[in-house]
């Protein structure tokens, strides 16, 4: 598991807030989220909106809490790795960083994802993977399938990065998926655009 507060931890989360291209109002999600940094940027950036980080680490929200909370719009909250301690349809997005990677049950996870997502809400998820022959586009295939399992649709690798010759480092890979929204009930009129 990649140190939370070290270096390349924070380039890449730097990365997964540029290609998420957040927006105001929106309420964010992030999984996994160490100290908390990444999700103090997410919110500077939203301008509005809530953004709740969660942690298996007790130690890592506390210090989050302390250093970066702002109740009502900047929360932090420990998890047990399995269930989110979300409402069902409650998040425009979520972050994943590094989750599946230390997670019991990555399929029970991304499902919980699905749940915590509102209709045509979007995950994204960045993941830890080997560069060697193959191995890399064997783990985002390996992501994709996870996700369509789960319920997600339109998923799509994004953004894959780190060192290039398969040095120990790790490389990491960046993907989105997207949450159906329900088909449009017989009669139901159209909002206005």
């Amino acid at each position: 598991m990649l140190d939370p507060t070290g270096e390349p931890r924070r380039d890449w989360d730097l990365r997964l807030l540029d290609v998420a291209r957040i927006r105001a109002w929106e309420r964010l999600l992030f999984v996994q989220c160490g100290d908390g940094w990444i999700v103090e940027e997410a919110w500077r950036r939203l301008l509005k909106g809530v953004a709740c980080g969660l942690d298996t680490s007790p130690a890592h929200v506390a210090r989050a809490t302390e250093l970066r909370g702002v109740p009502g719009k900047l929360e932090f909250r420990t998890w047990d790795g399995a269930r989110l301690p979300c409402p069902s349809q409650s998040f425009h997005r979520v972050l994943s960083t590094f989750a599946l990677e230390g997670c019991r049950d990555p399929a029970g996870l991304l499902r919980e994802i699905h749940r915590v997502l509102e209709p045509g809400g979007e995950v994204f998820l960045l993941e830890r993977q080997q560069r060697a022959d193959g191995v890399a586009h064997a783990v985002s295939t390996a992501f994709t399938a996870g996700l369509q399992r789960a319920g997600f649709h339109d998923t799509h690798e994004l953004l894959r990065h780190g060192q290039a010759d398969g040095a120990a480092d790790a490389a990491g890979v960046i993907i989105r998926a997207r949450r159906a929204t329900p088909p449009a009930l017989p009669g139901a009129v159209e909002p206005a655009a």
